[in-house]
């Protein structure tokens, strides 16, 4: 296959239209929607719609992948043969999809690490850890932080360590919601989620026998977020690393680990294409070091 058709195709997805895409590539844009048009002749399927944003169709989510991995290994190629075009040094693109809470605590050393690295651009997809595996599935990333074992087709995986969630709520919170008994009545106690998919203190209601809080508020950003369970906006799980001093050992002037629920903790797993890219090892590499911090 030609490669300035994947790479037509790949980057009119990851841009969201065709005209974006075409400045990115510097090309006409009715040259890129001939080179896909081309590629979508030569498998015998139409790959995205002609939308805004574009999208990949059902045919184009299983091409997306290989049209990613292909890209990959040319990339490398060309830097490995130090070969350039006259309009810019030849440059490797790996989309990682990682959790928020992994993203604001222990990936941050991956990044740290990826400032030193000449001619690889990181595109970070933020996504909760039970699905990230879906992204990988669909070929948007190469590469995932997730919460199961089990690899996709075409990937390989290996445990990362765990990542420890304390159920943290305001005293003063906690308090407006007791029965006269003293018990807090948790269908009255608002909750806060990360998003709509986050199913972490629902799943912890339900082990107490309770179902769904009559309020739940929803803070998509990790700091507001704990910020948010922090000011007595409602309850929430804050990550080991990111309580604030003296909560666990009970000396917080407000905020406390709610005792009817148990820390969860959450087995984090690095997915991966299975290709030998050498960009892709050095990236692994990084993980495996910065992950060390963890608890195994």
């Amino acid at each position: 296959m030609n490669t300035d058709h994947l790479r037509a195709f790949v980057t009119a997805v990851d841009e969201g239209t065709f005209g974006a895409a075409a400045d990115l590539l510097r090309v006409s844009g009715s040259a890129l929607s001939q080179r896909i048009k081309a590629l979508e002749r030569e498998v015998g399927h139409v790959l995205v719609t002609r939308t805004v944003p574009v999208r990949p169709t059902a045919s184009g989510e299983q091409m997306l992948r290989i049209a990613r991995q292909t890209l990959l290994l040319e990339d490398e190629a060309r830097a490995a043969l130090g070969f350039q075009s006259a309009e810019a040094q030849p440059v490797t693109t790996i989309s990682i999809a990682v959790n928020a809470d992994t993203l604001a605590t222990w990936f941050i050393r991956v990044l740290q690490e990826a400032a030193t690295w000449d001619g690889v651009e990181l595109h970070l997809h933020t996504e909760d850890q039970q699905h990230t595996h879906e992204l990988l599935r669909s070929g948007t990333v190469a590469a995932a932080v997730a919460d199961h074992p089990t690899p996709v087709s075409g990937c390989v995986s290996e445990p990362l360590g765990t990542m420890r969630y304390w159920p943290v709520a305001s005293a003063e919170l906690l308090d407006r919601h007791r029965r006269e008994d003293g018990t807090v009545d948790w269908r009255r106690v608002p909750q806060v989620d990360y998003s709509i998919r986050d199913n972490t203190q629902r799943a912890a209601l339900a082990g107490l026998g309770v179902g769904s809080p009559a309020i739940t508020h929803l803070v998509p950003s990790v700091q507001a977020y704990n910020a948010a369970v922090g000011h007595g906006l409602g309850w929430g799980t804050i990550p080991d690393s990111m309580l604030p001093p003296g909560v666990r050992e009970g000396a917080h002037r407000d905020l406390q680990v709610i005792p009817e629920l148990a820390p969860e903790e959450v087995q984090l797993h690095w997915h991966r294409w299975s290709t030998n890219a050498s960009h892709m090892h050095r990236l692994t590499d990084a993980v495996r070091r910065a992950a060390k911090v963890l608890q195994i």
